[in-house]
């Protein structure tokens, strides 16, 4: 068979697999394996193929990158840093007009600096904000889309595990993909809150008026305010020792991680039952991030090595369409996939495809991996998928006045932020500086 045939053949049978219901990581195994026995005809080498990538692809010592950063994650939040962002800053935007939910856009880009985890954040704020919008009046709808649209902004800033799957697959620095992701993810906390802005002034009916400060916020006001300084500094060595080179991304996982568990003792306690339940849920979270690793290392060798990745550069070179074009045409197409997939199975299905292309014409990796994984976030407030929606939408227990809630009616209120993540995306497509200002020798 030739390599296009082969390409059209693998690309079907894992699609055929992944909709069928076998998991990503089997699925990538299995189409990998018959790939590769087509192509050579003898059963040895598709087995050394998986062995060799089982045994080599998550050995590298930048793995060990992602339980920190996980774990890092997880403790601070069994600290209650979330909370003491939220109420921090929802009490110096409370006399703004749709200030909870600019609170909430905030607290979710701070929070994003130590999870890295989209869903993560659309459980916790749920549950945090969502009542305080509700006693405001807020309009249903807009308070819900306001929790998970802004929740994006877990993979969107730094640490995010979306960015460490690229680099890992895209052979690109994860130290360069964070610094890079810091203008990107302040801007699009911006068009959020600019959302919101917007939404008072045409829809002010979804936004009540502001309220005034109580005798109790008044006599507290900077104990509150300041509250949340612990992890804010943590966010700060931990980045900006990435950013000035002191240490490498690992390195400052680590130091992340233990200046959470610090903070966990400082502010709760040593609680073995809640200390052991987050280590193993860190564990969980990581091991199922590196077995996926494995896997689609093991389906980019096989592309490589039946050269079905050449074909498919070959192929798109050749068209009369302008580089830019085939940017905006893969943009559209990780699109779609979010509406069917989940964000890692697209990143480590397209990633082996698209970026030979990408370096082909000359783009920069880093400015593509984070437009890439903008486009793909999308996904997450989109239907049928959309996982932000639905981890909302399961976080609702338990909270007054919202028994009756949809999913289509949080995909409805999503979709402001919908048009806000486009057009972020679309920005730095067209403006790339905003992405690769960082110097070439970091």
């Amino acid at each position: 068979m030739s390599p296009i045939a082969i390409a059209f053949f693998s690309l079907a049978l894992l699609l055929i697999l992944i909709f069928s219901g076998v998991h990503l990581n089997i699925s990538l195994m299995i189409t990998s394996f018959i790939t590769v026995l087509l192509f050579t005809g003898r059963i040895n080498v598709a087995m050394n193929v998986l062995s060799q990538s089982a045994w080599g692809a998550v050995r590298q010592y930048m793995f060990g990158v992602i339980p920190l950063f996980v774990l890092m994650g997880m403790l601070a939040n069994l600290s209650g840093a979330s909370g003491d962002l939220y109420d921090a800053a929802a009490l110096m935007l409370k006399k703004v007009r749709g200030g909870v939910g600019i609170a909430t856009v905030i607290a979710n880009a701070i929070f994003a600096a130590i999870t890295g985890v989209t869903v993560a954040s659309a459980a916790i704020f749920t549950k945090i904000a969502l009542p305080q919008m509700h006693r405001l009046k807020y309009d249903k709808k807009f308070s819900l889309g306001t929790i998970a649209g802004s929740a994006i902004l877990g993979m969107l800033i730094p640490p995010s595990l979306l960015m460490i799957v690229y680099g890992s697959q895209a052979d690109v620095s994860i130290g360069k993909l964070f610094v890079a992701a810091i203008v990107p993810g302040l801007i699009m906390t911006a068009a959020f809150i600019l959302v919101i802005a917007v939404v008072g002034k045409v829809k002010p009916e979804y936004i009540p008026v502001v309220e005034e400060l109580s005798e109790y916020e008044k006599e507290n006001y900077w104990k509150i305010v300041l509250k949340p300084w612990p992890i804010i500094l943590l966010i700060l060595i931990t980045l900006g020792g990435i950013w000035g080179g002191f240490f490498t991304p690992t390195e400052a996982g680590g130091i992340g991680a233990f200046g959470a568990f610090l903070l966990v003792l400082f502010k709760k306690g040593f609680n073995k039952e809640e200390i052991w339940e987050t280590l193993l849920s860190a564990g969980a979270t990581s091991g199922s991030v590196l077995i996926l690793l494995i896997s689609a290392s093991t389906y980019s060798k096989t592309l490589s090595m039946c050269g079905i990745i050449n074909s498919i550069s070959f192929f798109v070179e050749g068209l009369t369409i302008p580089p830019l074009g085939i940017i905006l045409i893969f943009m559209l197409i990780l699109m779609i996939l979010g509406c069917i997939l989940d964000s890692t199975s697209i990143l480590l299905l397209t990633t082996p495809l698209m970026c030979p292309i990408v370096q082909d014409l000359g783009y920069d990796m880093v400015w593509f991996g984070i437009i890439m994984i903008i486009a793909i976030e999308t996904g997450m407030v989109t239907p049928p998928f959309g996982m932000n929606v639905f981890t909302v939408k399961s976080s609702l227990q338990g909270i007054e006045g919202y028994q009756d809630t949809t999913v289509n009616d949080i995909f409805k209120g999503s979709t402001w932020y919908l048009i806000a993540i486009i057009a972020v995306d679309l920005l730095l497509v067209l403006v790339p500086v905003l992405v690769t200002y960082m110097p070439n020798n970091m």
